[in-house]
Parts: structure tokens; sequence; C-alpha cells
């Protein structure tokens, strides 16, 4: 309809109504365009907004995995310091010698949190979300990224470390099954040589100085983490609120 009318117009050379056309036209591709990226936009930050929502859930069960494993660690603080205490003094007794073996078992915990970031990940891969967050959250995003990538790198290494020295290669203590032992459902650690050489045991001491080391910076480093984590989902919340608002 319109071309033909533009088509007329030039042929009965009205000049003018050829550039009233011409500028309704442009304006009609303009008002498309703009239509078409404004839909673009609303559906990305929709889109962001689910992301957003994703990644709050991922964390809150990052932090809902480092409670677990710190209550595991709160368990064992008793073993830990009686443990501790007992190889300093080298005061044999029974109780003392099994607070000290249980303390091994307790070693051998799972304490490597397994940290989920499926929904961090994919945030992370869609550039076209970038300009839509604030530069103070793009920042904090990042450092929640680093720090999660950092954590499991150094948790999973203390871990392995914790099984080196004192577990699966320390030759003064013995792993073994046991139908009368009930406590660790028939499997659990014992030492190798009377208490009053291990106490003096310089190798096992140092070892177990190093050990007690990993397992303690285990549970600081996650009752950090675990601080950080909360703070950025605080940050997160700001952000879903504030790309809610946009749409």
């Amino acid at each position: 309809m319109l071309l033909r009318r533009v088509m007329e117009n030039v042929s009965a050379q009205n000049w003018f109504a050829v550039g009233i056309d011409f500028v309704i036209v442009v304006v009609g591709v303009v008002i498309g365009i703009e239509v078409a990226n404004w839909n673009d936009v609303r559906n990305n930050k929709a889109e962001l907004a689910t992301s957003l929502e994703l990644l709050d859930k991922e964390v809150s069960q990052n932090i809902d995995i480092i409670q677990e494993v710190l209550i595991i660690f709160d368990e064992g603080r008793e073993d830990l310091n009686r443990g501790r205490d007992t190889l300093n003094a080298c005061a044999f007794s029974p109780d003392a010698q099994a607070a000290l073996e249980r303390l091994l078992f307790d070693f051998v915990e799972d304490v490597q949190p397994n940290f989920t970031t499926v929904a961090l990940d994919q945030l992370a891969s869609q550039a076209r979300y970038q300009d839509l967050l604030s530069p103070k959250f793009q920042e904090e995003f990042g450092n929640y990224a680093a720090r999660l990538n950092e954590e499991h790198e150094q948790l999973t290494s203390h871990y392995e470390n914790m099984w080196s020295h004192h577990v699966s290669r320390h030759p003064d203590v013995t792993a073994f099954f046991s139908a009368d032992t009930k406590e660790y459902e028939g499997w659990d650690f014992k030492l190798d040589k009377p208490f009053a050489e291990i106490c003096v045991d310089a190798s096992f001491r140092n070892r177990f100085i190093n050990t007690i080391g990993f397992y303690t910076s285990i549970n600081d480093r996650l009752v950090q983490f675990k601080i950080e984590a909360e703070q950025f989902q605080g940050s997160l919340a700001k952000e879903l609120e504030s790309v809610s608002g946009k749409f």
C-alpha cells in the first residue's frame, strides 16, 4: 500500500509527498528496531533474573554443605584436644590412647566439600548478561567464583595430605576390620607401637602436628568462606531485586 503510493507520487513528481512517505518508512523501521531491541533486553533481564535465582539456591546449597562439614569438626573437637594433649603429656591411659585413635578416625571423615557450581558457570558463560549487571556485583561475582575455586583446590590438597601423613602412609598406623568394633561400623585405626614409644617418636609427633594443622586449617577456611558466601548471597539478593524491577 505504502509502496504503491510512493510510486504514484514519484510518477506525479510530487516530491514533497515522496519525502513524507520516506520519513514515515524510516521512522517505522527505527521504531521496529527499537521495539525489537527493547524486547530482547526485556527477555534477557527475565532470563538473568532466573539465572540469579538459581545461583541464589546454589549458594544456599554450598553454605549448607559447609555447615554440615563444620558440624563434623565440632563433634570431633573433644577428641582433637584430648589426643593432642595426650601426645604432648606422653601420659598413657586406655582412655587417652582410645581418644588418640578416635582422632585418627576423625581425620578420614568426609571434610572435603563438593561445592556446586552449575548455576555459577552458566551465568559466567553468558556474555549478554554482563551489561545488565551492576559493576559492583560483577566484581563481587568474580570474587566469589575465584574464592570457590581456591577453596576447592586448597581443601582438596589439605585433605589428601591428611590421608598421606597419618592414614595411608604412616608406618605406625593400621586400619583394621573387626566384628567387635561397633562404634565405627566394623573398621577403625590402631597404633602399631606401644603408646610410650609413639609419644616420643619424633616422626609420629611431627606428622601428627602437620595432620592437625591440615585438619584445623580446613575448619578455619570453611568458617571464613561461609561468612564470605553469606555476604555474597546478600549482595546477590540486592542485585536480583534491582534486575527484577527493571522489566
